[in-house]
């Protein structure tokens, strides 16, 4: 797949736009708002807000929601979720190793100052770096060197072809920081608010709290519509109810389907919903006893009633995880039905089955169980619920297993750290839609650190070659050839167990439109998006 084509939009691999369309439902692209129309102000909640908003030490989509709207990259994704120009107003690929990005002219920080060259490069190479830590550093592994080529130009060289690296600057890892702030300890702190080049700058933040901003008189795009946006944390999925209810928020982000019938019922709100591309999945850690032996995993894999919790969280709208892709973020190498009929073959099946997960704890070397703790997300729409079942299910086979509730912030803290060996629950949402994404962040040795989504810390060999060829080869059939291999070894292997693929849905309040709501609602500026009065 050529990875920029100059002023041309690209889709993902092999896909046509209407079959994109098909998938992520109706993406209608839209004028932020008619000539004159202007929005004073809206509120809106998120069921979390970070405790920084310096994204590389919060890589979390509420993160994502707030600063897609301040910050920008080289790149964005349009409402088909095709690769478009945003600060570069041209991109090309040179060679199948080198990519140029042509910066727009005109750009500048909230601050004044002009967006340069030095300032992406900077921004990149923090990521690259191993002492930065941050937790989108693996997005950059197949990346050599990067340059300003030129004060408007900015060349990246990979260590090889890399098919997924065309979208990285598109999504939170190639948002822009000025180059000046990313030595400043306080980064994201209220004390230093990251600045960047996007319709809105922050004005106040109060970690964990809330978050105001202000439109830019002088943003080099189109003018936003709502001049002041205030996004306030309401984690308690009923008290973001009674908000609506009562008018106090404007709109909020990831509903739980098994809430829709109440927030339908709502006067003069509007639900939408939309496929996620997300999966929940459960982390076992195979670097440390009990979970570094197979049938201790399985046994846990043969205990999760994926079909019970779809239909008691999801009401059909999702599907039961049966691997860690959804079927539609294969498309471009391999059609949905043809992905499900290859999951269909895959063995073990690991059906809920307590018979099966009682023998395979038996033959396992912890045969009278053990005990476990789980840190879960009380933000999180599902979490709660799905490990309320696992664990009644792993009492019934002797493990011994409870669950630990701690705000949103402390969950993926513990989980991106390894705070403590054992099982985690992870629920991920697409950085873009390529199949080749969640296995190289779930699946890699690379990203068996501290710091990496691979969280089982599961390494094997093979696993790593063929991802290789997954992300260095453009050939859809040698690409899903290699996909196929590597899920079938981490099926076998247990080195995650897939629980759900939910849809995703938002509420908001009648009076506005808003058509913009796509699959990345997190990555991109969601209310310049087809958002106004209507």
């Amino acid at each position: 797949m050529a990875i920029g084509l100059t002023r041309r939009r690209i889709l993902v691999a092999g896909m046509t736009h209407a079959a994109f369309v098909s998938i992520v439902g109706t993406l209608t692209m839209a004028p932020s708002a008619n000539a004159g129309e202007q929005i004073e102000s809206i509120t809106w909640a998120l069921p979390s807000i970070p405790d920084t908003l310096f994204i590389p030490h919060a890589f979390l989509a509420y993160t994502g929601a707030i600063m897609s709207l301040v910050q920008e990259g080289p790149l964005t994704f349009g409402n088909d979720l095709a690769l478009e120009p945003a600060l570069a107003d041209r991109w090309e690929e040179v060679n199948p190793t080198t990519i140029k990005y042509h910066l727009r002219a005109g750009v500048t920080f909230s601050d004044g100052s002009p967006l340069t060259a030095n300032d992406v490069v900077a921004t990149f190479r923090y990521h690259m770096s191993q002492d930065s830590g941050s937790q989108l550093a693996s997005f950059y592994n197949s990346v050599a060197t990067v340059e300003a080529s030129a004060p408007d130009e900015v060349t990246v060289k990979l260590k090889a072809p890399n098919v997924q690296f065309a979208f990285t600057p598109a999504h939170m890892a190639g948002f822009v920081f000025k180059k000046e702030q990313l030595a400043d300890r306080k980064i994201g702190t209220p004390e230093v608010l990251p600045l960047g080049t996007g319709a809105y700058k922050l004005v106040e933040f109060e970690p964990t709290r809330h978050v105001l901003l202000e439109a830019r008189d002088d943003y080099w795009g189109p003018k936003p519509v709502v001049k002041r946006i205030k996004l306030e944390a309401i984690p308690d999925r009923t008290a973001r109810l009674l908000a609506m209810q009562q008018g106090t928020i404007d709109g909020t982000f990831d509903l739980a389907i098994s809430d829709i019938d109440q927030w339908k019922a709502l006067r003069d709100v509007d639900v939408v919903d939309s496929p996620s591309l997300g999966v929940y999945l459960l982390a076992l850690d195979q670097s440390a006893p009990p979970f570094d032996d197979i049938h201790v995993r399985r046994a846990v894999a043969y205990s999760v009633d994926r079909k019970g919790l779809v239909e008691a969280l999801l009401k059909g709208k999702g599907e039961a995880a049966t691997a860690l892709n959804p079927p539609e973020i294969w498309s471009g190498v391999l059609p949905p039905d043809e992905v499900r009929a290859f999951y269909a073959t895959l063995s073990p099946n690991y059906a809920f089955d307590l018979k099966m997960a009682k023998a395979e704890l038996a033959q396992s070397k912890h045969p009278d169980g053990f005990d476990v703790t789980i840190d879960v997300s009380s933000a999180d729409p599902y979490m709660v619920n799905i490990m309320q079942s696992v664990t009644e299910n792993l009492k019934q086979i002797g493990i011994r297993a409870r669950i630990d509730e701690r705000d949103n912030n402390a969950w993926f803290t513990s989980y991106i750290n390894r705070d403590k060996p054992g099982m985690r629950i992870m629920a991920y949402y697409p950085d873009f839609a390529d199949a080749a994404n969640y296995p190289s962040l779930f699946f890699s040795s690379a990203n068996a650190q501290k710091g990496g989504m691979n969280g089982s810390n599961f390494k094997n060999p093979e696993v790593d070659e063929k991802l290789a060829i997954a992300n260095e080869n453009a050939d859809p059939k040698a690409r899903a050839d290699a996909l196929k291999e590597v899920f079938k070894i981490a099926n076998e292997e247990v080195a995650i167990v897939p629980i759900l693929w939910p849809a995703s849905a938002m509420a908001i309040n009648k009076k506005y439109k808003f058509t913009g709501y796509t699959a990345f609602w997190y990555n991109i500026p969601w209310a310049m998006r087809g958002f106004g009065l209507r």
